[in-house]
Formats: structure tokens, C-alpha cells, sequence
């Protein structure tokens, strides 16, 4: 091949490749203009020339209604056109305003939107709290409103302008209790106010409170706060319904337990009714655990024993420092030919979760312990499921409550002292004040877990307490002297003593 003609192929080559990235570099030109012409319109799409265009501000509903079942839904949207900028390119920003009608607002509700946002929805409870709290509505009362939208044209002062004064009516409601009590005679704590028995809120339904546990023969009501007998939700027509009574004047009728067992109790306080609905009582009030695994090892006349949640009878827990080897649950002590609490099949997986009770204890099936160490473990009867799981102890542990030096600063709650020696066990030393705490497992989140005592309220008698994930139900110690106090907690074996000094 000659030298021109190589020549003339490196050249073809080089033109080839030089007109390839020419192309590419028109086109990545392009993409990047593209990118930052449409990104400006995204995110800064009121820098552009809004010319003359009119600021006009508009409702989706004139007249609202609001329920607090629906809570969480949208009430009510107001709507603004973009306004002007008189041609200059500045941003605009936008102020919304809102007051009683007439009262030319002279005291409004103001809320900063800043730039680009040209409605705003609120909730139910958003505006029902505007209604009540900001301005002085009473529930059920109807709130004539007005409102107007002010703009800020950065940089030009003299652009800003008011918008069109638009009219609306709300209804708003009174926000039932968040929090509801079991108070008398067939409750666990009897009649006081200051050691009621907390229900639990659905976290779905608003006004939807549940519990579960023994009550006894007598009469019961529902309280909403603690120390508090009014107001109450008493016996209503029948015995399905409820009714709110304010005054010790009112009627003070009360549900009836005829007979002693264990209940779910349901309440309703928005549509005013409760369900009482008697369960069966569990066929075991104790159990033990036998087996080489257990401290007691295999003594069937002295096996080591459960506890169980007075909250919930169907529940036994065991916390322990198992060996490696086996283990299974007599119903009774004494006698290898009781009934057993045993495994669906022998050795069966520890994260599998089924149970069986085994007559008189054949087949002989057992779970087996192969890493020995700390675990915990749960029965539910209820369900007939089991939950054994190895224990990884808290390094740090806090307290939060109106009680601790902090109070409820869950970002810098106070923390525990580690025993030394011990990796389970937490001391505090120091003054309580009269009120509640609690003990989170990590700071800055009230969605955390925590130790808490079983019954809501406990008080310095209080000597168990136990692990309750995302801190629901929320149960607190309860202080009823101010002082000094020491307090030792463990939390493998899910034990508290509070002493005061």
C-alpha cells in the first residue's frame, strides 16, 4: 500500500470520527439546553414573564360541613391565578389570608406560601382547629369566613397587589377525647380516677378506643383523663349505647358485668355505642418450663415458671440465660404425665412460631437450644402461637416523662446508668418529680420501643415491666410523691425496682 494512500484512509478515518463526536456534541448541547431551559421552568416557573395576568383567588366549595370521621380528608381548597410581575421576570410570592367575614381582616389567619404555589388544601382537623382555637368558633356553630391572597413581586415592591375578597361558611365539630379510661368496681384498678385502665385508640378509626382483659362482677363507665370522673361516657338507652355526660347532676347510668370473665370492650364515642363481648377465660393461669435448657434443668417438681401480662391472660412470657439443650412447657408440676405445651414437630426451628398442647406429653417433641445465651420468649395462648428469640441487651437506656429531670424531651430524655458487670441491668439515682415516666430505647423518636410497666399508672409497688414495641399501648410509671429515688431496672428479665430515699 502507498504512503498516499494511507494517508488518504487516516485522513477518511479522522474526518469519520471527528464529524461522530461533532454530532454528539451538538446533541449533548442540545440535551443540556434542553435540561436547563425546562428545569428553570420546573423549579423557578414564576422568574418568567407574567405580563398583566390577573391575581384571582377562587374556592372549590362555598359550604363545609365537617366530620370528624373524616379527619384526615382534604376540606377545602383555595385556588389563586399566578398574578403579575409586570413583565420584569421576579419571582412572585404569595401571602394568604384569612378571617371572620367583616371583620376586614383586622386579625386574620396569615400564612406565608412563598414562590410557586398557587393553592392550599386544608384537612378536617386542620380546619376545624383553625375554626375553634384561632378563632373562637363553637363546635357546631357556622363560621362565615373570607379570604384574600397578597403577592410580593421580589425586587419591585410597587407590583404586589391583592387579590379578589372570596366568602365561605364551615361547620365545625367538638374533637372527641384522644384518650379514654375504664373506671369502677368490674375494672382491674376498681374506682380510681387516678389509676383508671387505659383503652387503646385504633390508629385507623378516629374516636375508636379497645381493651381486653378480666373484669369482675360489678358496674364500670369510661372516663377521658386521669383523676378526672367528669366527663364520663355512661350507659345510654341501652346496652349498646353511650351518652357524654358533663355534670354530676346528669344521670350517672353504668354498664353491668353479671359475670366475671375475660371481655373485649370496644367503644365508639363518634357514633356513641360500645360492644362487650365476654371471651373464653384461658384453660391455663400458669405454666412452667423443664429441660436441660432451663436453669432448673429437668426437675418436673420444680420447673421454673412463666409470667403472665395481667393486661392480657393469654399471654406467658420467659426470659432467661438458656443452656444449650432442650426444653418444653408442663401445664402442672410434678407429673411427667401431664399435659404439654410442645413444638409441632421435634427440634422444630426457633423463628417457626407453632404451638400444640400435647395429652399427657406424647409424643415426647421438644425445642432445642443449639447457641446458648440470653433469649426471650412468648406464648400466646390466644392464637397458639410461640415467639422465641435471642436477646441483644440495650447498651444505652433513657427516661422520659414529666417525673425525669428532662421531661418529655424525647431528642435529650435522661439517660440510665449501666451497672457495671452487668449488661442487662440500668440504675438512675436522683429526684422525680410527682408525674409519669417511661424508659425509650433510642432518643429523638416517640414511635420507638420501650420498657413500660403492665398496667398503665403503676406506681413504686410496681416490680415488672415489659418490652413494648413502638411504645403501644402507651403505659407509664406513675410518681405520686415528688423526692429522691433510685430506681433499678433490668431488662432481660423485664424487672424494676423504684425505691424512694
Amino acid at each position: 500500500m502507498t504512503k498516499k494512500l494511507m494517508h488518504l484512509k487516516m485522513n477518511t478515518k479522522h474526518n469519520f470520527f471527528y464529524k461522530i463526536f461533532q454530532s454528539l456534541s451538538i446533541l449533548t448541547l442540545c440535551c443540556v439546553s434542553i435540561f436547563v431551559i425546562s428545569g428553570c421552568s420546573k423549579n423557578d416557573d414564576m422568574e418568567l414573564n407574567k405580563g398583566n395576568n390577573v391575581l384571582a383567588l377562587s374556592v372549590d366549595k362555598p359550604e363545609v360541613l365537617l366530620q370528624e370521621k373524616d379527619k384526615n380528608n382534604d376540606a377545602l381548597k383555595l385556588s389563586w391565578t399566578s398574578g403579575s410581575n409586570g413583565g420584569t421576570n421576579a419571582g412572585i410570592s404569595y401571602t394568604l389570608l384569612i378571617d371572620r367575614q367583616g371583620n376586614n381582616f383586622a386579625t386574620p389567619f396569615t400564612q406565608e406560601l412563598g414562590k410557586g404555589q398557587t393553592e392550599r388544601k386544608f384537612s378536617v382537623v386542620e380546619l376545624n382547629e383553625l375554626l375553634i382555637s384561632t378563632f373562637g368558633f363553637q363546635p357546631s356553630e357556622e363560621a362565615l369566613m373570607e379570604s384574600k391572597v397578597v403577592t410580593t413581586v421580589l425586587g419591585h415592591p410597587e407590583l404586589s397587589e391583592t387579590s379578589n375578597v372570596i366568602s365561605f361558611k364551615i361547620t365545625g365539630y367538638k374533637p372527641v377525647s384522644t384518650l379514654l379510661y375504664l373506671i369502677g368496681d368490674a375494672t382491674p384498678n376498681g374506682w380510681s380516677a387516678d389509676n383508671a385502665t387505659e383503652m387503646t385508640p385504633d390508629a385507623d378509626l378516629p374516636g375508636v378506643f379497645s381493651w381486653q382483659g378480666k373484669m369482675n362482677n360489678g358496674n364500670f363507665k369510661m372516663i377521658t383523663s386521669l383523676g378526672n370522673f367528669l366527663p364520663s361516657y355512661n350507659k345510654g338507652g341501652s346496652e349498646t349505647q353511650i351518652v357524654y355526660r358533663t355534670q354530676d347532676a346528669e344521670p350517672d347510668e353504668q354498664f353491668k358485668i353479671e359475670e366475671a370473665g375475660i371481655y373485649i370492650v370496644t367503644v365508639d364515642l363518634l357514633n356513641l355505642t360500645i360492644n362487650l363481648k365476654k371471651t373464653s377465660l384461658p384453660t391455663f393461669d400458669r405454666l412452667w418450663i423443664v429441660g436441660d435448657a432451663t436453669p432448673n434443668g429437668w426437675n418436673i417438681d420444680a420447673p421454673n415458671e412463666l409470667s403472665v401480662d395481667p393486661s392480657n391472660l393469654f399471654l406467658f412470657s420467659y426470659n432467661e440465660i438458656l443452656n444449650a439443650g432442650e426444653f418444653k412447657f408442663p401445664t402442672t408440676t410434678g407429673n411427667w404425665g401431664t399435659d404439654f405445651f410442645m413444638p409441632l414437630v421435634n427440634n422444630q426451628d426457633l423463628s417457626e412460631t407453632g404451638l400444640q398442647l400435647v395429652s399427657g406429653g406424647s409424643p415426647d417433641f421438644k425445642w432445642k437450644i443449639v447457641n446458648p445465651g440470653p433469649y426471650k420468649i412468648k406464648l400466646d395462648l390466644l392464637e397458639t402461637k410461640i415467639y422465641i428469640e435471642p436477646f441483644v441487651p440495650y447498651t444505652e437506656m433513657w427516661m422520659v416523662g414529666d417525673a425525669s429531670p428532662v421531661g418529655w424531651n424525647i431528642d435529650a430524655p435522661h439517660p440510665l446508668t449501666p451497672t457495671s458487670g452487668n449488661p442487662y441491668e440500668f440504675t438512675y439515682t436522683g429526684p422525680l418529680a410527682a408525674g409519669e415516666f417511661k424508659f425509650p430505647v433510642k432518643t429523638g423518636d416517640w414511635g420507638c420501643d420501650y420498657f413500660m410497666p403492665l398496667i398503665n399508672a403503676q406506681g413504686v409497688e410496681s416490680t415488672k415491666m415489659k418490652f413494648v414495641k413502638k411504645g403501644d399501648p402507651d403505659y407509664k410509671w406513675k410518681i405520686a410523691e415528688a423526692g429522691n429515688y433510685r430506681i433499678v431496672m433490668n431488662q432481660l428479665y423485664e424487672t424494676i425496682s423504684i425505691e424512694k430515699m
